[in-house]
């Protein structure tokens, strides 16, 4: 039986979606990318993201807070929660017999 909330998920959501910390990072432009270091301009497709992931008890403001490249922000996300899961998944006999 699956429990209804994965291991992963928090009761409370967090989010980065705050105009406010939007416009006082997009007034900081250019500015590096906080996942990768290359420049975000103006007009880049750019995330608002966290330094310390919110899953690990950052805050949604402009101290904890920067620009990130979309692509990026986008192929880092998830990554903490995914392997708390799957840490779960492995199997403590070693491999598992079809």
């Amino acid at each position: 039986m699956v429990d209804a909330m994965s291991v992963h998920h928090r009761t409370v959501k967090h989010t980065t979606h705050s105009p406010r910390v939007r416009e006082q990072i997009a007034a900081q432009l250019p500015a590096p990318c906080i996942e990768c270091g290359r420049p975000v301009l103006p007009e880049h497709r750019w995330h608002v993201a966290h330094r310390t992931p919110a899953m690990l008890g950052g805050r949604t403001d402009i101290s904890n807070c920067g620009p990130a490249h979309a692509s990026c922000n986008l192929r880092s996300g998830g990554k903490l929660g995914a392997a708390k899961t799957n840490a779960g998944r492995k199997s403590d006999r070693g491999i598992r017999p079809w």
